[in-house]
């Protein structure tokens, strides 16, 4: 346990290093203009912060600073580090149909309210084909996660 406080603050310290030199922005703007956060809560500051620190402690918002400052309010990238992270949460509401994890996703991918039904029905078909197909279980996570990317882009409501 000491092992692991130890490791966090290590990378939290050396991605703070990172930012300063990477970028003008304030270390606090990051958690609320970049990453997760600012896909799910865009006009609330304080609701974006605590997603990116409850999501990975901020890690997707520093990257995608230091990665693409100019266009840190999520993106393909914050999508797929959160299709890799939350997979199995995204299994299971696929396979409801419905959830928390699934809303955050059509948010990433930029799927209006008006959308998000026929995203959800549309990616749930699709999905439940792949994981139907020969080979599926023998994949790794990566694999998967891979797989569900390239079905959430295929979808006509997530292309922008």
């Amino acid at each position: 346990m000491m092992f692991k406080k130890h490791t966090v603050a290590f990378a939290f310290a050396a991605s703070l290093l990172l930012v300063q030199t990477a970028s003008a922005r304030e270390f606090a703007d990051i958690y609320t203009d970049c990453g997760l956060g600012a896909v799910i809560a865009p006009r609330t500051p304080a609701v974006a912060a605590v997603t990116n620190v409850t999501f990975d402690l901020g890690t997707t918002a520093i990257i995608s600073n230091v990665s693409s400052p100019d266009t840190c309010q999520g993106g393909k990238a914050v999508a797929a580090a959160f299709i890799h992270e939350a997979y199995d949460s995204l299994e299971a509401d696929l396979a409801r149909g419905q959830g928390k994890y699934l809303d955050s996703l059509a948010a990433l991918a930029g799927v209006s309210k008006d959308g998000k039904d026929t995203f959800a029905a549309s990616l749930r078909k699709d999905f439940a084909a792949s994981v139907a197909a020969n080979g599926y279980a023998d994949q790794t996570r990566f694999q998967k996660a891979e797989n569900l990317y390239n079905l959430v882009y295929r979808q006509p409501e997530s292309r922008s």
